[in-house]
């Protein structure tokens, strides 16, 4: 099986690196022969890298130890879903699963830029040269996987029974976070690739935009689900009480995300003729930051629980992000007569002053994570001392421009493009900042007494006033068109937008509400005794054992009574897995809407005594419901959408120009290409 598995990588990487020779070269020759012939040999190249990834996934949950990737992270007692999920958790395999998504989004990416042309016209080499330097890509991960990383190698002891799947990664999130965040490292690759692909063509016109939005929706939207996954991971298995450490490796997934953010704002003001050399740039380093992740994991500059060992592939990686750095600054260079702005900025209080600023906060933030997350080991080159960064290093910038953000999301709804805001438009800022001030005065009645709270429950405020004003103000306005499609497109966006900015707010709420307000104590306790905390009784029934063959659980029954008269049992423990003899803790969360009460039990404990941490986390749900509803938002953004003849047709000859519809205009979403 293993030389069956070799024999697929192989056939993969002379069908990727075919298929990125003739996509581009039919592209620029405009020989349609050699395109057709690209497509057939990526689909080859995929099916052959599919047999890979099934071939190591059966031979995982088979526990076949004649894979040495198999007996680095399997053993006879994992069960099969764990198991499975090992695919993904070492070096070889989850380069493996990076491999195969970029393979198979960009065969999709392929057939869906054909429709594209098809249905809006144009020239066909825009979607082919971005296929070629998809193909590019992938060409380069085959031979990682070759030359450096086999997935496929044979096990030097096959009769071994295998090291093991770490405790920690043995939770339920593993199943899907790192898939995910690979998922979204792969769609970020598109409009990368659209990016580079105008910029050697010259199309520099809404075309590549047009193709770029619903990728880089999506891939926003994954790599964003697969974050706030890997946070929920965090805060319930490593059992420390929190959810976000700024470690090296998690920074490497938040970076892409942030410039990625401020790279969808940047197409909405690419249309209205700005920020064209930015947005390019942020295309090209969002997908160049998922690379730069990559290093940070498999470089071993850093000892992290999310990174492997060290090895060459991370520095390989860094050449290729120097590499098609300098070669993309170059095509924008040159093309740079075609990058200047239509017009200047209309009004310091525009919509495109305002998503402006908001790209610049949101690449201070990146910038500030980056060197942050360097520190340590570029200080290590000149010192024998390294510098640590903590987390006042990161609260010094993430507060300010968390607040600016917060503002600027909270305004511009009510804004319009091109110009200050009107009379009409005056008063409801006016009226949305009017329920900011009560949500700060409802704070207060609340007991919430730090500034940063109150700004964040008054920014949060206004921004779900005027959000919710915008969508009633565009859908009364709309609402007497006599087009159906037309009035159910507004409906879609506007709500898009709401959950958007809503979601954005309700996790404000939750990182503010759980940061500032948060309480911890550790204590002892003896078997029945009571102890009263924090309006809260907890007491101390039961210790309980229980042998579940592959580990055992060792947990303590505490019975809790809380501020609301409500009463509920919560059980910590500690987990010895047989197979690597380690103990583990698992925590126990009781969740409301007010708050987690979150309680770990530490290691030591025995029945007539055992160590406890008791934490506070007030609004804490805010936190995860706010991500969800945010990225729910952007999924119905997603939706797809009729195509109009009167877009099709409006700069074909021989057609009369018919005027597009002006679509939610108060919807920060709305004009996006």
């Amino acid at each position: 099986m293993t030389s069956l598995g070799q024999l697929c990588l192989l056939t993969a990487m002379i069908g990727a690196g075919y298929a990125a020779f003739a996509a581009i070269v039919g592209a620029r020759s405009k020989h349609r022969g050699l395109g057709q012939s690209a497509v057939a040999a990526a689909i080859v190249a995929v099916a052959a890298l599919t047999v890979v990834v099934l071939l190591l996934a059966y031979a995982l949950v088979t526990k076949d130890f004649r894979f040495e990737y198999v007996g680095q992270y399997s053993d006879p007692l994992l069960p099969w879903h764990y198991s499975l999920s090992a695919l993904w958790v070492g070096q070889a395999g989850s380069l493996l699963v990076w491999g195969w998504f970029v393979a198979v989004l960009a065969v999709i990416f392929r057939f869906t830029s054909g429709h594209h042309v098809r249905m809006v016209g144009g020239p066909r080499e825009l979607g082919e040269l971005a296929f070629g330097v998809q193909m590019t890509y992938f060409t380069f991960l085959l031979a990682m996987m070759i030359f450096a990383a086999d997935p496929m190698a044979p096990s030097l002891t096959p009769g071994g029974r295998g090291e093991g799947l770490s405790p920690l990664l043995q939770h339920p999130a593993m199943l899907i976070h790192p898939p995910i965040v690979l998922l979204g490292y792969a769609a970020w690759g598109i409009p990368f690739a659209l990016a580079v692909a105008a910029l050697i063509s010259g199309q520099l016109d809404e075309t590549w935009l047009q193709q770029a939005r619903p990728w880089s929706l999506l891939a926003w939207t994954t790599l964003g689900g697969g974050i706030l996954l890997g946070a929920e991971w965090a805060y319930e298995q490593l059992g420390w009480g929190g959810y976000w450490a700024w470690d090296p490796v998690e920074n490497g997934s938040l970076m892409p995300w942030l410039t990625g953010t401020a790279m969808i704002h940047g197409l909405m003001t690419w249309r209205q003729g700005l920020l064209k050399k930015t947005t390019l740039v942020l295309a090209i380093t969002t997908f160049g930051l998922c690379n730069f992740a990559t290093f940070l994991t498999r470089s071993g500059i850093f000892s992290s629980l999310h990174a492997f060992s060290q090895s060459p592939i991370g520095w390989m990686f860094l050449t290729w992000i120097a590499v098609f750095a300098v070669g993309c600054a170059v095509l924008i260079l040159l093309r740079k007569s075609q990058l200047v702005a239509e017009r200047p900025m209309a009004a310091p209080w525009s919509r495109e002053a305002l998503v402006l600023l908001g790209v610049v906060t949101l690449a201070l933030l990146t910038a500030v994570t980056l060197l942050g997350t360097l520190a340590e080991p570029i200080s290590g080159l000149f010192s024998a001392t390294r510098i640590l960064v903590g987390l006042t290093f990161y609260n010094n910038v993430l507060i300010p421009t968390g607040l600016v953000l917060l503002a600027l999301v909270a305004a511009v709804p009510l804004l319009r493009w091109g110009a200050g805001p009107t009379r009409g438009q005056g008063r409801l800022l006016a009226v949305a900042a009017g329920v900011g001030l009560s949500a700060i005065l409802v704070a207060i009645v609340c007991g919430v007494r730090s500034p940063i709270g109150l700004a964040v429950a008054g920014l949060a405020g206004t921004l779900v006033a005027s959000t919710l004003l915008a969508v009633l103000v565009t859908l009364r306005r709309d609402g007497n068109s006599s087009r159906g499609h037309h009035v159910l497109m507004v409906g879609v966006m506007s709500t898009a937008g709401f959950l958007i900015h809503l979601g954005f707010g309700c996790m404000a709420i939750g990182i503010a509400g759980s940061s500032l307000g948060s309480r911890e104590t550790d204590l002892s306790m003896t078997r029945g005794q009571t102890v009263a905390w924090e309006g809260r009784t907890i007491r101390y029934a039961d210790l309980l054992q229980e042998d579940l063959h592959q580990n055992v659980v060792v947990s303590a029954q505490l019975e809790v009574n809380g501020p609301a008269g409500v009463s509920y049992t919560l059980r910590p423990a500690q987990i010895l897995y047989r197979p690597q003899n380690q103990w583990g803790t698992k925590v126990a969360i009781h969740s409301t809407f007010g708050g987690d009460f979150y309680v770990i039990m530490h290691g030591g404990s025995q029945a007539k005594q055992i160590h406890l941490t008791l934490i506070d986390h007030p609004l804490m749900c805010w936190l995860w419901m706010g991500g969800w509803i945010a990225l729910g938002g952007v999924v119905i953004a997603m939706l797809p959408k009729r195509q109009r003849r009167e877009f099709n047709e409006d700069n074909l000859p021989g057609h009369a120009v018919i005027p597009r519809p002006h679509i939610a205009t108060l919807n920060v979403y709305s004009e996006m290409p």
